[in-house]
């Protein structure tokens, strides 16, 4: 095989391969399935379902052969009004009754009734209860065939042991066929019992509902009480059809298509019980498929592992790929065919693509840094700015001392916040350049407010955004202290968490409503706030960063959330002053 396979198109012969795996599973799995089909099992398991329904139908028809024959040989000849004149001639046809149904233990009762309403039977009766049953009034609406009514109990008959026994009602108009007129009526009943002995077998063979109809396909008895739905489709059933599939999932069969016969009994059967009986045929077809298939399979596996071994190594390799890994693959052999393609290939591609992320890395600090910048540029003219005008302003006042004092506390912090090398701190040292920055802004604005500091030692080392709570403060002392009435008292705390470091300002200046950062409305007054937010994010993640609450006439708190840890940072294991 071998010699006739291309030897460099590896695709190919994996496709060769399987297809001759693929073709012999398939072509057992067709010899053996051809013989046979699920139509064909159907069709005979149908058949045999059709004669078990017939010998049914057999046993009950010869009931109602025997009854026909009583209700016609009885009177063939009889003038019912005088048969039914007296208490003699009603006694006699009692004892011709008893002795027609000597030998025939499947009838229970027999009654006539002539065109007086004259009754006679085999048991007392009420008469009005007989002339309103449901039997008596379909006799009267007949055409002098026999009738049949549902099963149920003859609650007509005085006896009580009797009339709770259910029955099946039989009968038809009684013709004098000498005089040819119609003499009466004559009611059998037929032991329930022994018609459901005839239906209802021990053992099922098709899951089937029987159910037994009149000539109109009405139900009659049925042991299911579920059956009165079936029941309406077999009405539907084309008189002459013996069986007919629904959409349903069942199988209908009808025993006879003589619409003439009284009683016929008919069946329900689920489809997919017709298949039972060759499940072991089935299974075998299920089994001998499953061991050709793994055959096959194991077949396909040894033929192609030769050529999928390289491929697999190289999946398993390009798995264990990740950004923080881009390393070339290398192979002892010198693969030729599309196995050598795809190592060079991906080889190449993991080249570029760790050229392209040393790119995008470079490029996003530089873009990181310069932002920075840009946000470390708003904060430093904005300070100078402001401290310089109130130096403008106590110079014109000829305040020469305060001027000093707040040069001197300018000259501080500015040499900390130009050190662009540095733009990380501990909070040690960001409480100092807090602590100059609130000293000038109580020369400018002395008895307005104070500043009271509650921080925690534990946190003295930690890392924080150079120039962050600073900007904080300013804006509690110009857009808190400043407007309110009288002085104000501003709180600086800082703590620890078990994960993050917390810092709060604090103020019980004259507050806001308008709590958003970001909004379009204040955002003058908030872009300092705006700025420390965004250069904490920028320097230690999305997580951390600036969140205020704020109410009118009840003042301000501000809470910064920070890392524990950043590379590079550390301070000294003392207390701020």
């Amino acid at each position: 095989m071998g010699k006739w396979l291309p030897s460099r198109n590896m695709a190919v012969r994996l496709a060769l391969y399987f297809f001759v795996a693929n073709g012999i599973i398939l072509l057992f799995v067709t010899l053996a399935g051809s013989a046979l089909t699920g139509s064909l099992i159907k069709k005979n398991t149908m058949y045999y379902a059709q004669d078990y329904i017939r010998s049914m139908n057999n046993e009950l028809d010869f009931y109602m052969q025997d009854i026909d024959y009583l209700t016609i040989s009885q009177f063939f000849d009889q003038d019912l009004t005088a048969r039914l004149a007296d208490n003699v001639s009603r006694y006699e046809m009692r004892a011709s009754f008893d002795t027609f149904m000597t030998g025939r233990d499947f009838i229970s009762d027999v009654f006539v009734v002539n065109n007086y309403l004259q009754v006679a039977g085999t048991s007392s009766i009420d008469h009005e209860k007989l002339l309103q049953s449901d039997i008596f009034q379909r006799i009267k609406a007949s055409d002098g065939e026999l009738v049949v009514s549902p099963v149920g109990t003859p609650d007509f008959i005085l006896n009580t042991a009797r009339s709770g026994e259910e029955v099946l009602f039989v009968g038809r108009k009684v013709k004098n066929m000498q005089r040819n007129q119609v003499e009466g009526e004559v009611i059998v009943t037929v032991r329930a019992d022994r018609i459901a002995k005839i239906v209802e077998k021990d053992v099922q063979k098709y899951d089937e509902r029987i159910l037994i109809l009149d000539r109109n396909l009405r139900l009659v008895y049925s042991s299911d009480s579920g059956a009165a739905p079936f029941a309406e489709k077999l009405g539907s059933l084309d008189a002459q059809a013996a069986s007919r599939s629904a959409d349903d999932g069942h199988l209908y069969i009808r025993a006879g298509g003589d619409r003439d016969a009284p009683l016929t009994i008919a069946a329900v059967i689920p489809e997919k019980a017709l298949l039972k009986d060759v499940s072991a045929i089935r299974s075998t077809l299920a089994l001998i498929s499953f061991v050709m298939l793994v055959v096959s399979i194991g077949f396909g596996f040894l033929l192609s592992y030769r050529f999928l071994r390289p491929i697999v190594r190289l999946s398993l390799f390009m798995r264990t790929v990740s950004n923080e890994a881009l390393v070339p693959y290398r192979t002892k052999k010198e693969w030729k065919d599309e196995v050598g393609f795809l190592v060079a290939s991906f080889n190449r591609m993991i080249r570029r693509l760790q050229d392209s992320l040393d790119h995008i890395e470079l490029e996003r600090e530089r873009q990181r840094k310069a932002e920075l910048r840009a946000l470390q540029s708003q904060i430093n003219p904005h300070f100078i700015y402001n401290t310089l005008n109130h130096v403008r302003w106590l110079a014109r006042m000829g305040r020469s001392e305060p001027v000093f004092d707040m040069i001197t506390s300018m000259n501080e912090i500015l040499v900390g916040a130009f050190r662009l090398d540095q733009p990380i701190v501990t909070i040690w040292e960001e409480t100092g350049y807090l602590k100059q920055y609130v000293h000038i802004q109580s020369l400018v604005h002395g008895g307005k407010f104070e500043v009271e500091y509650d921080i925690d030692e534990a946190v003295y080392d930690r890392p924080i955004a150079k120039l962050t709570i600073q900007p904080i403060v300013e804006n509690a002392i110009f857009h808190g202290m400043l407007p309110k009435n009288g002085p104000g008292r501003i709180r600086v705390a800082a703590k620890e968490t078990d994960h993050e470091v917390v810092v709060t300002v604090s103020d019980d200046g004259v507050g806001t409503d308008d709590v958003d950062l970001h909004g379009p409305s204040g955002a003058r007054e908030r872009v300092g706030l705006t700025n420390v937010d965004k250069r904490i994010k920028l320097f230690f993640g999305e997580r951390y960063g600036l969140s205020m609450r704020s109410a009118k006439g009840e003042g301000t708190v501000v809470t910064l959330r920070l890392p524990k840890s950043f590379p590079g940072t550390g301070g000294p294991d003392k207390q701020a002053d």
